[in-house]
């Protein structure tokens, strides 16, 4: 027995709630695309002196805007035109030239969409392992092993990048190729006539349904959340332990002579553990910027494992092409989780990091009082004099 004629593509519901919330969402995106344009112009020509290496937080910032911007492209483009198509309007002049209107925007739509989709997967991809890049070389900065791992020394980070970049594009290279729009001629919904499908040999082939469901999940969801919690954890653990050694918080009691001998034997112990608030406030920054992603990243899992255990609460029950109303709020909540947690990096950059603080304000032409803060210094000074300090201290 054959199976059906599919007559119209895959869709998904868009009702006035929905509409509101990518609505919302493609404003804060906006804003994204600006903040982090700011961030990249501060980290690319802003001296930030004392700090550690400002290169993975200038490509971080460059991801997030493409993030940002690709997430008005995809979802507030393709929700505001199915919403729209469905609502009355005043006139019938109005109705006939609003329906021309989104009619060519649905063409438009699924000629940019699959390159579109395609290169926000790569930077979705790209995202979580420059945050561990990132995360690794503040690591080194505060266990003063920067200098000896070949991987984050200053001539060697363009081939580490490149390589990173070769490496996505390789693995992502499949899926883009298994993408296709496929037309249903006969479907009456001129707005389902089109859809993105998936090419057939993919659909046939058991290798590529284990590469792309259980790999490409493994590599870009799973491996990265794990490393980035054990990182975070320990970066946090080693932190703690040199605040505890660098400010006790009772002095020891007793003879001159015993407290002279308990300030030699701190000094010794954290000799080599010694950091600037500068590439602490760096630190502290990448921690907070990771713990984002981390939340963001928890729901990916969840809803991982529902697509990769083909739950039947994924899909309507009415229409086997049609996404359930579960489906459609964990993938929007999904994606907004990550667009917004690239959207505020400048509020973590600006809360957490007094010298990219004093430079927004600066470029911003605001005031900024710097009583409490040691970036006075922060043009006159060479970024590279903390690497000269944390050098001589191993």
């Amino acid at each position: 027995m054959s199976e059906p004629e599919v007559l119209c593509g895959y869709t998904e519901e868009v009702s006035m709630a929905r509409f509101v919330y990518i609505s919302i969402g493609g404003g804060v995106a906006c804003i994204g695309c600006i903040c982090n344009l700011i961030l990249l112009y501060l980290f690319t020509f802003r001296q930030l002196a004392n700090s550690p290496p400002q290169l993975y937080p200038a490509i971080l910032a460059f991801l997030d805007t493409l993030l940002c911007f690709f997430f008005l492209m995809i979802f507030v483009v393709d929700v505001n035109m199915i919403y729209n198509k469905s609502e009355v309007g005043h006139t019938k002049i109005f109705l006939i030239f609003k329906f021309s209107v989104l009619q060519y925007l649905f063409l438009l739509f699924h000629r940019y969409i699959i390159m579109t989709f395609c290169t926000a997967k790569l930077v979705q991809f790209l995202i979580p392992y420059l945050l561990m890049l990132g995360t690794l070389e503040r690591y080194t900065w505060i266990d003063n092993k920067h200098n000896k791992m070949a991987l984050l020394q200053p001539k060697y980070r363009p081939f580490t990048l490149g390589g990173l970049l070769l490496g996505a594009i390789m693995l992502r290279v499949p899926s883009a190729m298994a993408l296709t729009v496929t037309q249903f001629p006969k479907c009456a919904d001129f707005f389902r006539t089109l859809a993105v499908d998936v090419e057939e040999w993919a659909q046939e082939s058991t290798l590529y349904m284990v590469y792309d469901v259980y790999g490409i999940a493994c590599l870009q969801t799973f491996c990265p959340f794990l490393c980035l919690t054990v990182l975070n954890f320990v970066i946090v653990s080693k932190l703690a332990k040199i605040d505890a050694a660098q400010c006790p918080t009772k002095e020891m009691k007793g003879s001159p002579t015993k407290r002279k001998r308990s300030r030699v034997l701190s000094s010794l112990r954290i000799s080599k553990l010694q950091i600037t608030s500068t590439v602490r406030n760096a630190i502290y920054t990448m921690v907070a910027i990771v713990s984002t992603y981390l939340i963001s990243n928890s729901l990916h899992i969840l809803l991982t494992l529902l697509e990769v255990t083909k739950s039947s609460v994924l899909v309507d029950e009415h229409d086997p092409y049609k996404a359930s109303l579960l489906y459609t709020l964990l993938g929007d909540a999904v994606s907004l989780l990550y667009m917004v947690s690239s959207a505020v990096r400048i509020l973590i950059y600006t809360y957490c990091n007094p010298a990219i603080r004093y430079q927004l304000f600066s470029f911003l032409g605001l005031r900024y009082d710097r009583k409490d803060s040691d970036q006075s210094k922060i043009i006159i000074a060479s970024p590279l004099l903390i690497e000269g300090q944390l050098s001589n201290s191993v």
